[in-house]
């Protein structure tokens, strides 16, 4: 746990305390008290919800359509644990075919076939090939026209080509 989310922590402590304390002296009504600790305690956990994607914690939001791979784990699916599997990639997005920020962990639910699309990609890069990830979406919403994915994050259309070498200038 870093120190921010220590700090953090304490800090929504004290205040629900203080409004504990405030609240056990003032003359509101039951249902107001109640109302008023409950919402200070839910801002606690929305806080620190929102915390977990500022601290490296891997997204759950779906992966840009362009991505330049560094690096992936996998973990298979094992049914004596009940543990259903995931699949991690360390990813830079490539917005207008530019490296768009910083690189940024994302996790998805394990399949087989983007397993196989993964380690692949990985034995490539093993090799000094730098990997390019595409995602050509499957199933487009009707309700919207964007072309989203339905709800697992599963990932049919993800494909990964080696890196072209870059264009030399002009002489």
């Amino acid at each position: 746990m870093s120190e921010q989310l220590i700090s953090l922590t304490l800090a929504y402590c004290f205040l629900t305390a203080l409004l504990l304390i405030a609240l056990i002296v003032s003359h509101f009504n039951v249902l107001l008290k109640t109302f008023l600790l409950i919402t200070a305690i839910a801002f606690y956990v929305i806080s620190y919800e929102g915390w977990k994607e500022t601290q490296g914690w891997p997204s759950t939001t779906d992966l840009p359509e362009k991505f330049l791979l560094h690096s992936a784990v996998i973990e298979e699916p094992d049914e004596e644990l009940g543990h259903e599997g995931q699949i991690y990639l360390w990813l830079t997005n490539l917005e207008g075919n530019e490296l768009h920020d910083y690189p940024r962990a994302h996790r998805i639910e394990y399949d087989q076939e983007t397993h196989s699309k993964v380690q692949e990609a990985l034995r490539e890069m093993q090799s000094g090939n730098l990997q390019l990830g595409e995602i050509v979406p499957a199933v487009e919403r009707k309700e919207s026209g964007k072309k989203r994915f339905m709800k697992g994050q599963k990932y049919p259309g993800l494909t990964f080509v080696k890196l072209p070498d870059p264009a030399l200038p002009e002489k």
